[in-house]
């Protein structure tokens, strides 16, 4: 259990590193949140430290433990891909399938090995607590779980609102650094993005409570509801688009049923203008995925909208948001937590948006099968609506077989012919 009865010993790095034992099992923090300086020395100490495991979440910067050089050292669980695609790829690392809101409970009941946690958050204030800052996810949990905790003061980590504060006696050890946090930029959406962002913002009211997810799909659909009003945000992660929102008025809160006039999320990711806005923000508020994951809360909120992309979807209404050409690209995550949330909304949606068709239109992104040996992330069962740059399909309420002719209709027109005739060969009823 991290921590004394008063405040951590403030050391150098190596020091702070030292205390790890070969075979550990690690929490290090990811998204936004890497401990730069604590991995960088972890690394460095890589010789001594044999059969060490780490557990991370969509790292933004291609971490150091991910080098080729590291590899004989550290075994890799990732929850979430981002930048360890290629690690995956040459199984340094490991995808490990969790839908987000069980992450914190596997820590604590046992289920995931640990012994130390690797976190960024900012410098005690003078009452002796610092924030999580930009990411929070499941690091409360794990910090009380692990026998070592390692803290990194970063004077640049934004003090967020909600319930982002931990005392300074929760560590063991602090190391002291000032460094700017890592950026996550998305390119700009192209006129298919926007054009899906005009579908979407049909299926969107006034006053909806939304959650999505990164990239330019989504940016394109933020940024396609401008002359909403107001909108709210409950979501796993917030992004520029949400602040760019706030500042046109178009997010208020105004209507949400809990947490009124506050937008919700565990982390964010983007450019420093993004990380300025969160800094000492009462109306951003930051939780564990624990509160903002759970589906006892998800289910309160009224008009909650659940918005995904998807990478690959089936006549049966079955979804891939996971791999490409066989290649893991992307995780559960959050989604399917916020599915269900949806779900159980008064009034709640779940849309899962996606160009037509891939490399360069050569590929039809809707198919009459998922391909064989593709997860399925998302049911038929949980789909509401399906959207393309050829429009809108509504799902719920239909047979399979009205299900299928919906989802061809959405196709490239290139595919629509072979879609349709693939139909027979399935028992869609």
């Amino acid at each position: 259990m991290g921590g004394s009865a008063g405040k951590p010993k403030r050391v150098r790095v190596s020091e702070a590193i030292s205390h790890i034992r070969p075979g550990d099992h690690l929490v290090i923090g990811g998204m936004a949140a890497e401990p730069q300086g604590l991995v960088k020395e972890l690394v460095a100490q890589r010789g001594r430290l044999r059969g060490i495991t780490i557990y991370t979440s969509f790292p933004i910067s291609k971490p150091l433990y991910g080098n080729e050089a590291a590899q004989d050292s550290f075994s890799i669980k990732t929850f979430s891909v981002g930048s360890l695609r290629d690690d995956i790829g040459s199984q340094q690392a490991s995808y490990l399938p969790c839908h987000f809101s069980e992450i914190a409970a596997c820590f604590s009941n046992g289920t995931f090995p640990l012994d130390g946690v690797l976190v960024q958050v900012s410098p005690p204030d003078r009452d002796g607590y610092c924030s999580f800052g930009v990411s929070i996810e499941y690091y409360p949990e794990a910090i009380a779980t692990a026998r070592l905790v390692i803290a990194e003061f970063n004077a640049r980590m934004p003090r967020t609102h909600g319930d982002s504060l931990i005392h300074e006696s929760s560590f063991d050890f602090a190391v002291e650094t000032d460094r700017p946090l890592p950026e996550y930029e998305v390119s700009p959406p192209g006129e298919t993005e926007r054009v899906i962002a005009g579908f979407c913002a049909q299926l969107i009211p006034d006053g909806a409570v939304l959650q999505f997810g990164p990239g330019k799909v989504h940016a394109a659909v933020l940024g396609g509801l401008i002359q909403k009003k107001d909108l709210g945000i409950h979501s796993g992660l917030i992004s520029d688009s949400v602040m760019e929102l706030v500042q046109e008025k178009t997010i208020t809160g105004k209507t949400k049923t809990i947490d009124r006039e506050k937008i919700v999320c565990t982390s964010a990711i983007g450019t420093q203008k993004l990380y300025d806005f969160t800094h000492d923000n009462p109306s951003v508020h930051f939780y564990p995925a624990s509160y903002t994951h759970n589906i006892s809360v998800l289910k309160k909120l009224k008009g909650f909208i659940s918005l995904n992309v998807a990478l690959q979807v089936d006549l049966l209404g079955q979804v891939n948001s996971e791999t490409v050409d066989g290649s893991l690209v992307n995780g559960v995550g959050g989604m399917m937590d916020f599915v269900r949330g949806a779900r159980a909304s008064d009034g709640g949606k779940v849309i899962f948006c996606f160009p037509s068709t891939g490399k360069g239109g050569k590929v039809s992104r809707i198919v009459p099968k998922l391909f064989p040996g593709s997860p399925v992330t998302a049911t038929r069962a949980d789909m509401d609506y399906f959207v393309s740059e050829f429009g809108v399909a509504q799902l719920r309420g239909k047979t399979a077989r009205e299900r299928a002719e919906a989802i061809c209709e959405i196709a490239h027109p290139d595919f629509r012919e072979a879609l349709r005739s693939s139909m027979d060969e399935f028992m869609y009823g």
